[in-house]
C-alpha cells in the first residue's frame, strides 16, 4: 500500500519538473548581448560591430538597472534566465567625421538598421523578432538603436523591471 503513494509523489515531480523546463521563464533578470552579423552584401567592420554591441548593452543597463548584462561568451550567474539578443545588419551607414565636427542636430552619426531576435538563451525559442533603425555614436540624431532595442525588451515585458 505504501508503494502507490511513493510512485504517485514520484510521478507528480516528474511531471512538475517537465513542465517548468519546458515553460519560458520571462521576465528575464539577464541579458546576453551577441554580436551582429552583417546581412549579404553589407559591409560591417568589426569596431563597429563592437559597437553596436556596447551600445546595446549599455542602454539596456540603464533601463533595466538590475538585469545582469552578459556578452556572448559569458558565463552565466546561477539562477538567472537569460534573455538573448542578436540580429542581422541589414543597412550600415558610417558617420561622416567631417560632419561630425559640426555642431548641432548630430550631423554625421552612423547608422545601423538591422533585425533584433529576442530569444531564449536556454532554450533557443525566438520571442520576438523587430527590425530596429538607429544611430550606434552618441553624435547621431534622434534615438540610438540600443536605447530603442532596451525599449522594446520593457514594452514586451522580456526583462524584469527594476
Amino acid at each position: 500500500m505504501q508503494i502507490r503513494p511513493l510512485a504517485l509523489a514520484a510521478v507528480c515531480a516528474a511531471v512538475f519538473a517537465t513542465s517548468a523546463a519546458g515553460q519560458s521563464t520571462a521576465p528575464y533578470s539577464a541579458v546576453e548581448v551577441d554580436p551582429f552579423v552583417a546581412d549579404q552584401g553589407v559591409v560591417f567592420p568589426a569596431d563597429y560591430q563592437n559597437a553596436l554591441v556596447e551600445n546595446i548593452a549599455r542602454e539596456t543597463s540603464v533601463v533595466f538597472n538590475t538585469a545582469v548584462i552578459l556578452r556572448e561568451g559569458d558565463a552565466v550567474p546561477f539562477g538567472h534566465a537569460v534573455l538573448r539578443i542578436s540580429g542581422t545588419v541589414v543597412k550600415f551607414k558610417p558617420g561622416n567625421g567631417a560632419k561630425r565636427s559640426l555642431p548641432g542636430f548630430g550631423a554625421g552619426g552612423t547608422v545601423v538598421q538591422a533585425e533584433v531576435r529576442f530569444a531564449d538563451a536556454s532554450t533557443g525559442q525566438v520571442l520576438l523578432i523587430r527590425e530596429v533603425k538607429g544611430h550606434i555614436d552618441s553624435q547621431g540624431a534622434g534615438e540610438s538603436i540600443g536605447r530603442k532595442i532596451a525599449r522594446l525588451c520593457d514594452a514586451n515585458r522580456f526583462v524584469e523591471s527594476h
